[in-house]
């Protein structure tokens, strides 16, 4: 068979492609479908502790205040009652103050 004729059958039967039933395209495209994988579900994220905390007291400017006044009140429940006329302009001269008297306990060991 010469190679002019084996050009031409195949361009023949280029020309004459059969085409799919639509039955056959749609079984297809179900078998396709149905091997897709499914997305997990995804959990709805649960806020934490903080975030819950801060939701109790009205929002993080209310808990950046109430933590504010909570550590106010522990340097004030804190300092000694002698020391509170240094701090409020009492003090006359240069000489140095002690503003906190009681804390040789934090450094002594035992």
């Amino acid at each position: 068979m010469p190679t002019d004729d084996l050009d031409d059958l195949f361009a023949a039967a280029r020309a004459d492609r059969p085409q799919p039933s639509d039955a056959l395209m749609q079984r297809v495209l179900a078998d396709a479908l149905a091997e897709q994988p499914r997305p997990a579900p995804r959990p709805i994220p649960r806020p934490g502790l903080l975030a819950r905390i801060a939701a109790a007291f009205g929002g993080g400017p209310a808990l950046a205040g109430v933590c504010s006044a909570a550590v106010a009140g522990l340097v004030i429940g804190y300092l000694n009652p002698v020391t509170y006329d240094y701090l409020t302009g009492g003090q006359t001269g240069t000489e140095l103050v002690d503003l906190f008297p009681a804390t040789d306990f934090l450094s002594s060991e035992g």
